[in-house]
């Protein structure tokens, strides 16, 4: 979710995040590897990545823990060009 305040001030940006994915494909740990410049986008992205599920590592049928670094971009767009053919 773009936070209200980020959206309403233009503020956009990029945070670099390193998750712990476990065998089950759980984000066991989530921590910012590189901050984007508002603290705010920060927060927000480690709240979403906190909530997903991966795919765990695998080698043949094993599954197991592994660290990953995920990248998420905070883009304001603008409706008009969402709808664009």
């Amino acid at each position: 979710v773009y936070p209200e305040l980020a959206r309403a001030r233009g503020w956009e940006g990029m945070v670099l995040l390193k998750v712990l994915v476990a065998q089950d494909g759980r984000a066991a740990r989530v921590g910012v590897e590189k901050r984007s410049a508002h603290s705010i986008l920060d927060e927000a992205a480690l709240r979403a990545v906190r909530k997903w599920q991966f795919l765990p590592a695998r080698a043949g049928p094993v599954t197991f823990s592994s660290w990953i670094k995920v990248p998420v971009r905070f883009v304001l767009v603008d409706e008009q060009e969402l709808r664009a053919p």
